[in-house]
């Protein structure tokens, strides 16, 4: 599997993680919502580095074209989802907070599966 599908793979993976916390109500659950995220900070940087390095993007301009614009709006949906949604909004709000990751969770899952399949048929 290349770089670009490994980190797909762990980004959908985290996501689900997100959506099963966003669910759970126990003590530890906005820790581990604060870990997810942090975790999804970093897996974006590294696709976007794989992204400039998949032979498959590269051997396909218009495919290429098409991740980088899925890939930039679902960056930007991410960025106002974390920025509107710091820790002390998500404290004062904390069923919005749930509502709100659960809405962004059903963005990122539609990317990464659309990427998936793309990456898959390419």
């Amino acid at each position: 599997m290349a770089d670009l599908d490994n980190i797909l793979a762990e980004a959908r993976e985290t996501n689900d993680k997100m959506q099963a916390a966003l669910g759970a109500t126990d003590e530890s659950t906005m820790r581990q919502i604060v870990r997810l995220r942090t975790r999804f900070a970093t897996l974006v940087a590294e696709m976007m580095s794989a992204i400039r390095t998949d032979p498959r993007l590269a051997a396909n301009p218009e495919l290429k074209d098409q991740f980088d614009a899925k890939f930039a709006e679902m960056r930007q949906e991410l960025a106002k989802h974390q920025h509107k949604w710091r820790s002390t909004e998500i404290e004062s709000d904390e069923a919005g907070y749930r509502m709100a990751g659960r809405e962004m969770g059903h963005k990122q899952d539609a990317f990464y599966r659309w990427a998936q399949d793309a990456l898959r048929d390419a």
